[in-house]
């Protein structure tokens, strides 16, 4: 018989009693759910550092969100709502350059 572990859910097969009750993830105590930015000030503190008119590198991007639970998707709502530009030309990695899209 395999205990599970992490606090996931045991198998249907597993008859040993949990180890950990499962309750969902468990909260990081350093950064507290209130630490998490609000979709405007990601957007902000993103479009603030594509402002400049010049690239800026995917990883510089996601750097600038440490408390962020999923930068890359932040930056690539950016792209989606077409005030981003990234160059999917080069190869996809932290070097990948983002510019703010021209006006219209």
């Amino acid at each position: 018989m395999v205990t599970h572990f992490y606090g996931e859910a045991s198998s249907s097969r597993n008859g040993s009693a949990r180890v950990f009750p499962v309750c969902g993830p468990v909260p990081d105590p350093v950064r507290p759910e209130t630490a998490l930015p609000r979709p405007s000030d990601t957007r902000r503190i993103l479009l603030g550092a594509l402002a400049g008119g010049t690239a800026v590198a995917l990883g510089d991007l996601v750097n600038l969100l440490p408390d962020h639970p999923r930068p890359i998707s932040a930056i690539f709502d950016l792209v989606d709502a077409g005030d981003a530009v990234i160059d999917l030309d080069a190869a996809f990695g932290a070097s990948s350059r983002v510019w703010a899209a021209a006006p219209n």
